[in-house]
């Protein structure tokens, strides 16, 4: 129940962030910021966007209900492993700057 009423928030956030770019896009369409066909490369960009973010969540969750509780242990091992490297190779690179 939790994760449907997360999804349907989430929905509705993205599709109010859609309609607000979609309205600035239409007005540098008509005050003439944009041209024409960057104008629609945009609003192909923010369709894309809006179709990936109402899917991600979902497949998300879908998944992460699927698998077993081993299994799910093993993604939280490797998520963390990752985050350490991530965060040694930023101290590194940080020290060699200084």
């Amino acid at each position: 129940m939790l994760e449907a009423s997360f999804l349907n928030d989430i929905a509705k956030l993205v599709g109010s962030v859609a309609v607000i770019a979609i309205i600035v896009t239409a007005f540098g369409l008509m005050l003439g910021f944009l041209k024409p066909a960057d104008a629609f490369k945009r609003i192909g960009v923010i369709a894309g966007t809006v179709i990936v973010l109402f899917e991600l969540p979902q497949i998300v969750v879908r998944t992460w209900s699927a698998i077993l509780w081993w299994q799910r242990l093993a993604l939280i091992a490797v998520g963390l492993v990752i985050l350490y490297a991530v965060a040694s190779r930023r101290e590194k690179r940080h020290r060699t700057r200084a």
